[in-house]
């Protein structure tokens, strides 16, 4: 009888540690992922603000550090949650802040005018809520817009700005040719000297009428009803149009802060000639470009991406750019193609060529004649009354340029798209003479004396019209 109660007792015993033992695996194994995946933020809070009039998700890490570090996110719908696996790097240096911008994430949204101006209003207001420490922004996309745009309206409240595949600075039509060029490789051939006549008449035509389209992407946004009509009140699309809507050509001086640039150069929608714009023309600037990574190279290789941010986040910027003066040869190209000029001239004549680049060029005077033409980075002084670009019935893209003379440019039936070009002229930037001429400017200035006018606009010259 003794060992027959001995047995169920101990039986009893040993089905309750395997139960127990059971039980731990479980919870082990089902509390293994959250272990792993917990969040690297030491807060979450949804705060007020009074911007938008709505709530915004916040969130810190770090927060004991002496510098903040100031995320701001691009659309879509990860937010600011873009940024978690950078988090635990970062916070071992860094006070950082990353929001859901207002109509984002696990913000509120709204049929609000979302433009990279009321955003910076919101980041001015987040921005004096924070303890009083250094602060470095940083932003990505339609971010990297905002950023910018804050840090030429409040610059002296921010140490250092990094700029990652910023949206924004390309006029809208020059965005979609962009994407003509790069994705579909379709461009439209320019005419000969034989159809020269004709084809002016019928592009005067066609010009004045495109025009007159009573087209005003700002009526829509700035009407809550034409918003909700249009855009269906959503804050995606809001924001985006606001974006392509937003002049930038005035603020780009007015960036003082040291700006570091990290650009994927296969990036397929902020495209490297915005970073070229900003490279060319922000006083103190870093372009570090990744090879093989796209619009999000954080997601795409984490490891070469924080390799660039620590090296944007601690070194320092260029001061300005040293240009030299123009020499004595002559650079010429005759029924040619792919030819490529860099250097120091004193002038370059194009005649019938096809694929031409001119990078790091400095010339007097440059002639294009029935060619196709890439300018980028290149400084035109003329020191004589002749224009510094003279250019006839060809296509010519110009991004980054200094253009120095009476006359800037003279353009005759041809197609320009200036990017971030800056004319110092004492009579016009650009003089249409003979048939019609179209010409795209994007976040451009025109210099006279002392003051500067903004050149972001789509415009069919006539026969001795200037801009």
């Amino acid at each position: 009888e003794q060992n027959k109660m001995v047995a169920p007792s101990s039986f009893h015993r040993l089905k309750v540690k395997c139960f127990a033992g059971s039980l731990f695996v479980f919870c082990f194994v089902l509390w293994l992922p959250i272990m792993v995946y917990a969040s690297p933020w030491s807060v979450e809070r949804l705060v007020e603000e009074p911007t938008f009039g709505s709530q915004v998700y916040l969130r810190e890490a770090g927060v004991e550090n002496s510098k903040i570090l100031l995320l701001v996110h691009g659309i879509g719908d990860r937010a600011g949650t873009i940024w978690t696996d950078l988090v635990p790097e970062l916070a071992r240096e860094y006070h950082v802040v990353a929001p859901d911008l207002p109509g984002f994430g696990r913000s509120s949204k709204g049929n609000h005018l979302y433009s990279p101006e009321s955003y910076s209003i919101f980041l001015d207001w987040l921005i004096s809520r924070l303890p009083d420490k250094p602060v470095t922004l940083m932003g990505h996309s339609l971010g990297g817009g905002i950023s910018l745009m804050y840090s030429s309206r409040y610059g002296d409240k921010v140490e250092r700005l990094v700029l990652i595949d910023a949206v924004g600075l390309l006029h809208r039509l020059a965005v979609g040719q962009d994407f003509l060029r790069q994705q579909l490789k379709l461009d439209l051939a320019f005419p000969t000297t034989v159809v020269e006549k004709p084809m002016g008449r019928i592009a005067s035509f066609f010009l004045e009428k495109v025009s007159r389209i009573p087209l005003s992407p700002s009526l829509i946004l700035n009407s809550p009803k034409m918003r909700q009509k249009f855009l269906a009140g959503s804050p995606t699309k809001i924001a985006g149009l606001a974006l392509m809507e937003s002049d930038y050509s005035l603020l780009l001086k007015k960036c003082t802060t040291p700006t570091w640039l990290i650009w994927g150069e296969e990036d397929k929608v902020a495209s490297l000639r915005i970073a070229q714009v900003l490279d060319w023309n922000l006083p103190q600037v870093k372009l570090l470009t990744l090879p093989g990574l796209g619009h999000s190279p954080m997601l795409d290789d984490l490891p070469l991406f924080s390799t660039a941010m620590q090296q944007a986040l601690k070194d320092k910027v260029v001061v300005g750019k040293v240009q030299g003066q123009p020499l004595n040869g002559i650079g010429s190209c005759n029924n040619e193609q792919d030819k490529v000029f860099s250097g120091n001239y004193s002038s370059i004549t194009i005649s019938n060529c096809r694929g031409v680049i001119m990078r790091d060029v400095v010339a007097s005077n440059v002639t294009i004649v029935d060619s196709e033409v890439v300018i980028e980075a290149t400084t035109l002084k003329s020191s004589t009354v002749e224009p510094a670009l003279d250019i006839l019935r060809s296509k010519v893209v110009v991004t980054g340029a200094d253009i120095i003379a009476e006359t800037g440019t003279v353009i005759n039936q041809s197609r320009i798209d200036f990017a971030g070009v800056r004319f110092y002229t004492s009579e016009a930037a650009i003089k249409a003479v003979g048939n019609p001429s179209s010409v795209l400017c994007s976040s451009s200035t025109k210099q006279v004396d002392n003051s500067y006018v903004g050149l972001h606009l789509n415009r069919s010259l006539k026969d001795n019209e200037v801009l």
